[in-house]
């Protein structure tokens, strides 16, 4: 029953559910460093698009005290599967935080396997790749985005450099990484916004227009 509840909360709240304490439940905030890759190939298609997600101390240590079940500090593969199982489950309904836009129009993705799980350092790694769902030719204008849509996570992109094209057609296009204002978009979509807020308080698309993205300039 518990389970099954927590498969209608965004991904990084069912976590957080079972780790922080119920008052703080209601407004949530957690930290995580991304780096995102997208690969090509040798005939100017997008194959995959790797995440590495890397969570703050304080989130990470809420995991490990609530998921180490034998209680020796140590998240062993039993541990980490099961925080796998819980993160891909829920993410799927979010697309994996993930957004794909060819020349306007949004593509699809799909994840081709489990998240994987690591605790390093004091600090919890999940890193996964997601494919588009049909091939994306390298031509005109593509941009990649990460973000929840609930605004419950934060992914930072600390540099550019954390935003790349990788593998044989890696140079194809020019790449630029865009970081919007967030002052800008309120003032650009204020009406929006404050509508999408009270008719969808636990998320919408719009909160992309706040997410780092990396755009690819293609001919």
């Amino acid at each position: 029953m518990i389970e099954a509840s927590m498969r209608s909360l965004p991904a990084l709240t069912v976590i957080a559910a079972l780790t922080i304490p119920l008052p703080a439940v209601a407004h949530p905030h957690i930290f995580a460093e991304a780096r995102l890759e997208v690969e090509t190939t040798s005939d100017n298609r997008i194959s995959e698009l790797r995440h590495v997600w890397r969570f703050d101390e304080v989130f990470s240590s809420s995991v490990m005290l609530d998921f180490d079940t034998n209680g020796d500090f140590v998240l062993d593969g039993e541990e980490l599967a099961r925080i796998s199982e819980v993160v891909t489950g829920s993410l799927a309904e979010f697309d994996y935080y993930t957004t794909l836009t060819v020349n306007g129009t949004d593509s699809a993705i799909e994840l081709p396997e489990a998240i994987k799980v690591a605790f390093q350092d004091g600090q919890l790694l999940m890193f996964f790749a997601v494919t588009p769902d049909r091939p994306v030719p390298m031509s005109g204008t593509i941009a990649v985005g990460v973000f929840d849509p609930t605004m419950y996570a934060a992914l930072d992109f600390v540099t550019d450099e954390d935003m790349v094209v990788t593998g044989a057609s890696a140079t194809s296009c020019v790449r630029s990484v865009v970081r919007p204002d967030p002052d800008e978009v309120i003032a650009q979509n204020q009406a929006s916004l404050t509508e999408a807020f009270f008719n969808e308080p636990g998320g919408n698309n719009l909160s992309k227009l706040f997410a780092t993205r990396l755009e690819l300039n293609c001919t």
